[in-house]
Protein backbone atom coordinates (compact mmCIF):
# COMPACT_ATOMS: atom_id res chain seq x y z
CA UNK A 1 0.00 0.00 0.00
CA UNK A 2 1.07 3.25 -0.98
CA UNK A 3 0.47 6.57 1.05
CA UNK A 4 0.79 10.15 -0.12
CA UNK A 5 0.99 12.99 2.01
CA UNK A 6 -0.73 16.29 0.38
CA UNK A 7 0.92 19.28 1.30
CA UNK A 8 -0.13 22.84 -0.50
CA UNK A 9 2.98 23.27 -3.02
CA UNK A 10 4.50 26.10 -3.36
CA UNK A 11 3.95 28.34 -6.65
CA UNK A 12 5.76 27.82 -9.14
CA UNK A 13 7.85 30.13 -10.52
CA UNK A 14 5.90 31.25 -13.55
CA UNK A 15 3.20 31.60 -11.08
CA UNK A 16 4.94 33.75 -8.81
CA UNK A 17 6.37 35.95 -12.13
CA UNK A 18 2.39 36.42 -12.94
CA UNK A 19 1.85 37.41 -9.22
CA UNK A 20 4.70 39.75 -9.68
CA UNK A 21 3.88 41.34 -13.02
CA UNK A 22 -0.14 41.68 -12.21
CA UNK A 23 1.16 43.83 -9.41
CA UNK A 24 3.46 45.89 -11.28
CA UNK A 25 1.13 46.44 -13.82
CA UNK A 26 -1.66 47.41 -11.43
CA UNK A 27 0.59 50.12 -9.46
CA UNK A 28 1.33 51.08 -13.33
CA UNK A 29 -2.12 52.10 -13.83
CA UNK A 30 -3.04 53.49 -10.77
CA UNK A 31 0.13 55.79 -11.25
CA UNK A 32 -0.89 56.54 -15.00
CA UNK A 33 -4.73 57.51 -13.71
CA UNK A 34 -3.54 59.73 -10.63
CA UNK A 35 -1.14 61.69 -13.37
CA UNK A 36 -4.30 62.14 -15.61
CA UNK A 37 -6.37 63.09 -13.09
CA UNK A 38 -3.95 65.06 -11.58
CA UNK A 39 -3.23 66.91 -14.71
CA UNK A 40 -7.32 67.31 -14.86
CA UNK A 41 -7.75 69.19 -11.30
CA UNK A 42 -4.79 71.33 -12.33
CA UNK A 43 -6.80 72.62 -15.13
CA UNK A 44 -9.68 73.59 -12.67
CA UNK A 45 -6.98 75.96 -11.35
CA UNK A 46 -8.11 77.99 -14.90
CA UNK A 47 -11.43 78.28 -13.86
CA UNK A 48 -13.10 81.65 -12.34
CA UNK A 49 -14.28 81.31 -8.82
CA UNK A 50 -17.92 81.59 -9.86
CA UNK A 51 -17.10 78.02 -12.17
CA UNK A 52 -15.70 76.55 -9.14
CA UNK A 53 -18.75 77.42 -6.76
CA UNK A 54 -21.21 76.16 -9.44
CA UNK A 55 -19.33 72.77 -8.70
CA UNK A 56 -19.43 73.10 -4.81
CA UNK A 57 -15.04 73.97 -4.30
CA UNK A 58 -13.26 76.68 -3.97
CA UNK A 59 -9.59 77.58 -5.88
CA UNK A 60 -8.46 76.69 -1.97
CA UNK A 61 -9.93 73.10 -1.63
CA UNK A 62 -8.11 72.59 -5.74
CA UNK A 63 -4.98 73.77 -4.42
CA UNK A 64 -4.92 71.71 -0.76
CA UNK A 65 -6.05 68.70 -3.45
CA UNK A 66 -3.06 69.48 -5.77
CA UNK A 67 0.05 69.55 -2.21
CA UNK A 68 -1.06 65.91 -1.75
CA UNK A 69 2.05 63.19 -2.92
CA UNK A 70 1.98 62.78 -6.80
CA UNK A 71 1.27 59.45 -6.73
CA UNK A 72 -2.27 60.41 -4.77
CA UNK A 73 -5.17 60.67 -6.36
CA UNK A 74 -6.32 64.86 -6.27
CA UNK A 75 -9.30 64.10 -7.77
CA UNK A 76 -10.89 61.47 -4.79
CA UNK A 77 -10.10 63.94 -2.53
CA UNK A 78 -12.00 67.01 -4.25
CA UNK A 79 -14.83 64.74 -4.10
CA UNK A 80 -14.54 64.17 -0.73
CA UNK A 81 -14.13 67.21 0.14
CA UNK A 82 -17.33 68.44 -2.12
CA UNK A 83 -19.23 65.79 -0.13
CA UNK A 84 -18.27 67.12 3.44
CA UNK A 85 -19.18 70.40 2.02
CA UNK A 86 -22.24 69.55 1.33
CA UNK A 87 -22.96 67.33 4.03
CA UNK A 88 -22.51 70.25 6.37
CA UNK A 89 -24.89 72.65 4.32
CA UNK A 90 -27.62 70.34 5.07
CA UNK A 91 -27.02 69.85 8.31
CA UNK A 92 -27.13 73.50 9.04
CA UNK A 93 -30.58 74.05 7.10
CA UNK A 94 -32.28 70.92 9.07
CA UNK A 95 -30.97 72.81 12.17
CA UNK A 96 -32.43 75.75 11.11
CA UNK A 97 -35.34 74.20 9.71
CA UNK A 98 -36.00 73.25 13.32
CA UNK A 99 -35.16 75.66 15.20
CA UNK A 100 -38.03 78.49 13.53
CA UNK A 101 -41.03 77.79 15.00
CA UNK A 102 -44.15 75.87 13.27
CA UNK A 103 -46.40 78.70 11.42
CA UNK A 104 -49.44 79.09 12.90
CA UNK A 105 -52.62 78.38 11.16
CA UNK A 106 -55.31 81.09 11.41
CA UNK A 107 -58.73 79.66 12.13
CA UNK A 108 -60.98 80.14 9.29
CA UNK A 109 -62.81 83.46 9.63
CA UNK A 110 -66.32 83.13 10.61
CA UNK A 111 -69.37 85.02 9.84
CA UNK A 112 -71.46 85.51 12.84
CA UNK A 113 -75.15 86.21 12.29
CA UNK A 114 -75.74 88.86 14.83
CA UNK A 115 -79.43 89.01 13.55
CA UNK A 116 -81.27 88.08 17.27
CA UNK A 117 -79.16 91.12 19.26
Amino acid sequence: MVTAELTPASPRFSERLHIFAQGALAGAVQAWQAMRNRRAVAGLLEWDDRMLRDIGLTRGDVRAAMAGPVHEDPSSRLADTCAERRAARRAMIREALQLTPPRRQMPPSRSYPFADL
